[in-house]
């Protein structure tokens, strides 16, 4: 059976670095073909099926084609894809070999397919600081690196700084935005004057794994005669209060200490730092927004902010039945929480997708439902992803971006056909999940991510998304937002013009 190789890329660049140490050179590769500049806007065609009477055929994603020209033939060419090694990540790009396992099969498959078809050899290196290894790439103008997978928290402020293509300019010649496996929303999102550094979508499953979603324990929702939070969501009444209003029914001191801790059993919990970043896209929050020619600019809606942190603070900081975690800034809250979840001493909580894997042993059932709106007068529901999801890019220090975005296209491609089924439908759906309404919910939950311009760019811009919320929520414990948001007005605006300049200046 043929194994993926596993390239040590820090070696490689002990050997390539001396040879390059001159600066990094221009591309060779001069193509002719261009592609829209501008387009950031999703298009309504969202690729093409095979030819053929299609009515009485049940539609699959398999059916559906990419535009990469038939005869393309790279010769053998190695391309080398970077990627992380933190255990979340474990699997979503590289595999050894096929295993039996549904998901990792079509992982192994998609790159054997891709490198058939393009006449490519896809070869990995997993290491823990990828931005740090693509900084020395491109300062010595080494072509090793051809995709970087990175956080899309980390690495998208090196895009602004000019390290990688521009996406959607004319040397990654073969990538398509506007296809159904790149998400058009998260590019909208990421343009600045119609230049994206980054793309996501299917080729990451992390998108669907860091997506946080309610998880309702079923049983407490039994036990305490509570309505259905499955049809409370389909009649569009799943709010904010509404949740508290059921969570408030919830409250136990299990160990009769007569103190709140994380023995007792709640009604509601936010599970650290990251279960109130939630809010921004549940709320449907907006930090930022563009005007006609793609620029950004800070938008903050004051009073609707005034009036989500009073609610909070109501509820998060002075509230019986509401369990905060005393570390909030500890990731691993996340999973006390969903222990807690498991032992059936949490009624709801917003936990991430990827959850489902940890409580999969579960005795009691368990559904999951979209994050609530703020009030029934909000028309969607909106899912906020955690901000360590993957994105890709090509290096400048790439030689022949045409080549790779073609690699690119065909991966993401391929996961779209065959990894998002695998994971989505085969593992959610058959193997963590219990029950039709969940699933049900998850999908209606996927088609509401809402990720935020500023919560992209957060970096550049004075961790202003993550500032805001939890400095004064968790940090001052306070309600009042207009004063700290006006005391860093300025110092933003200085910083969305810095970040605007700079992108204003690459022409790759």
């Amino acid at each position: 059976m043929k194994k993926k190789k596993l390239t040590s890329l820090l070696l490689a660049l002990l050997m390539v670095l001396p040879a390059f140490a001159a600066g990094c050179s221009e591309s060779s590769e001069n193509n002719t073909d261009t592609k829209d500049a501008g387009g950031v806007t999703a298009s309504a065609d969202n690729g093409s099926v095979d030819a053929g009477d299609t009515a009485e055929t049940e539609f699959t994603r398999a059916m559906v084609k990419d535009d990469l020209p038939d005869d393309l033939d790279f010769g053998g060419q190695s391309q080398l894809v970077l990627a992380r090694t933190k255990a979340w990540f474990t699997g979503e790009m590289y595999v050894e070999e096929l295993n039996g396992e549904t998901l990792n099969d079509a992982v192994y498959n998609r790159d054997i397919t891709v490198e058939n078809r393009l006449n490519v050899v896809i070869d990995y290196s997993l290491v823990d600081d990828t931005n740090g290894v693509v900084n020395k790439n491109v300062t010595a103008g080494a072509d090793e690196v051809a995709i970087h997978v990175g956080s899309a928290v980390d690495t998208v402020q090196y895009g602004v700084n000019g390290n990688y293509y521009n996406l959607l300019g004319e040397h990654p010649i073969y990538l398509n935005l506007s296809q159904p496996w790149w998400s058009q929303y998260y590019t909208q999102q990421e343009s600045v004057m119609g230049k994206a550094f980054f793309a996501t979508g299917d080729l990451f499953t992390s998108l669907i794994k860091l997506s946080f979603v309610t998880y309702a324990n079923m049983k407490l929702v039994n036990d305490y005669q509570l309505e259905s939070p499955y049809e409370l969501v389909r009649s569009g009444q799943w709010t904010f209060d509404k949740e508290m209003e059921m969570a408030s029914l919830v409250h136990e001191d299990k160990n009769g200490n007569g103190v709140r801790d994380k023995a007792d059993s709640y009604g509601m919990t936010l599970a650290g730092m990251i279960g109130l970043d939630v809010y921004w896209s549940a709320f449907d929050l907006t930090i930022c927004e563009k005007d006609q020619n793609d620029v950004p600019s800070f938008s903050v809606d004051e009073e609707k902010m005034s009036a989500v942190l009073e609610k909070l603070y109501s509820y998060y900081i002075d509230c019986e039945y509401c369990w905060c975690p005393p570390n909030p800034d500890s990731d691993k809250e996340q999973d006390e929480v969903a222990q807690m979840l498991a032992e059936d001493r949490i009624l709801f909580t917003p936990l991430r997708i990827m959850h489902t894997d940890q409580i999969r042993d579960m005795e009691s059932p368990y559904g999951l439902i979209p994050l609530p709106k703020w009030n029934e007068e909000q028309s969607n529901y909106y899912t906020f992803v955690h901000d360590q999801y993957s994105i890709g890019g090509i290096p400048v220090s790439v030689q022949d971006p045409a080549m790779t975005s073609a690699v690119m296209e065909a991966m993401a491609a391929e996961s779209y056909r065959y990894v998002t089924p695998a994971y989505y439908d085969v593992v959610l759906n058959g193997k963590y999940l219990r029950d039709a309404d969940s699933s049900e919910m998850l999908e209606l939950a996927m088609a509401g991510v809402k990720i935020d311009f500023g919560w992209i760019h957060t970096y550049s811009l004075g961790s202003c998304s993550q500032g805001l919320l939890r400095e004064i929520l968790y940090n001052s414990k306070s309600s009042n937002f207009s004063s700290v948001y006006k005391s860093k007005q300025k110092a933003f605006a200085k910083m969305m013009s810095k970040l605007v300049e700079k992108v204003e200046k690459i022409d790759h």
